[in-house]
């Protein structure tokens, strides 16, 4: 089915717009949940900055004041990484049924979209229970002496789980808009997208310095004390939180597109029913259960009217009529009659 010829403006995304809205529903859904991204990357970013600070903290009080804070970050974290984690499956389904919505392209960059989704909730998801394990281990995670113990990697690994689920979250929120946001802002999208990544990379050699010395400190023993271990230990366990934390300024330039992609989508929508079906409602506003016209109603056909006495009857549907009547109401077939001509 073409699009018609454009009035003023010009209209995107004909017609699948007009049986099934739903892509801008599931791009609201993604909207809100790049501001729940937004929210744990600053929890994650208080979290990695209280640990770096309580490691270079000398003063007992302000040591206690800087873990507390980390304590309430931590809790915000678990809920909103939980919160997030079912709004994320909500914005799939949504917007995976969607998919075929506005042709082929779109069809094709939403299941990338999809496949990136999945890649990334299960590169964080093994992140978050890497760092679960490493609060039970606790103490025992770090001995200076001895062997290496595993667990000294652990940090490292949780960095590059992270880093990677969110450079695979920005490529997500890349794809799934990549065919209706406003050409103006793809450019803003690629940077974002390999904004995210690079800022993950940063933590990831932070983490891995810090990894290489405590391997080093504990392979060769030497006169090392323990503020020093727990200075080290407390930098790299901060450094493990960076990449989530500095996602977020990739997720604020994904908000932006986000938003002026479900403005335009929705201006769209509007002036389509505005000006090419003028008396046809917006979505919005449809009634799922309004009466059905009859079938004749919807293919008028032109068949003169029976006239008679005073008036006459349809030749189509048989209606009665009026003798000024130009068409049926029942059916809408014309009667021939003759508009007046105004003097």
């Amino acid at each position: 089915m073409a699009a018609p010829a454009s009035v003023g403006p010009p209209v995107p995304y004909w017609p699948s717009v007009i049986v099934k809205p739903e892509t801008i529903r599931g791009i609201g859904t993604y909207y809100v949940n790049l501001i729940l991204d937004i929210i744990f990357g600053a929890f994650a970013l208080i979290v990695g900055l209280s640990a770096v600070f309580v490691a270079a903290a000398s003063d007992p009080i302000t040591a206690i004041g800087i873990t507390a804070a980390l304590g309430a970050a931590s809790c915000g974290l678990i809920i909103v990484f939980i919160i997030n984690f079912i709004m994320s499956l909500m914005s799939v389904v949504r917007m995976h049924h969607g998919a075929d919505e506005y042709g082929p392209e779109h069809a094709a960059n939403a299941h990338r979209g999809v496949l990136f989704k999945w890649i990334g909730t299960s590169l964080s998801t093994m992140a978050a229970i890497l760092v679960v394990y490493l609060l039970i281990a606790g103490s025992t995670a770090f001995v200076f002496g001895g062997s290496v113990p595993t667990t000294v990697y652990v940090p490292l690994l949780i960095t590059a789980f992270w880093t990677s689920g969110v450079s695979a979250k920005a490529q997500m929120y890349r794809f799934f808009v990549r065919s209706l946001q406003p050409p103006e802002t793809r450019r803003w999208s690629d940077l974002a997208s390999a904004l995210i990544p690079a800022l993950g990379i940063i933590g990831l050699v932070v983490v891995g310095y810090f990894t290489v010395r405590i391997v080093d400190l504990i392979s060769h023993p030497g006169p090392v004390t323990a503020q020093e271990a727990s200075r080290l230990s407390g930098l790299m366990i901060g450094g493990v939180f960076l990449p989530p934390g500095f996602a977020l300024v990739g997720y604020l330039i994904f908000l932006i597109v986000y938003g002026r992609t479900r403005q335009r989508l929705s201006e769209g929508l509007n002036r389509l029913y505005g000006t090419a079906f003028g008396s046809i409602p917006v979505p919005s506003a449809w009634n799922p259960f309004m009466a059905v016209p009859p079938p004749g109603a919807a293919t008028p056909v032109s068949s003169p009217a029976v006239q008679g006495s005073g008036g006459g009857f349809c030749g189509h549907c048989g209606n009665p009529l009026p003798a000024s009547a130009l068409f049926c109401v029942n059916c809408g077939a014309r009667t021939g009659v003759s508009p007046p001509v105004p003097p």
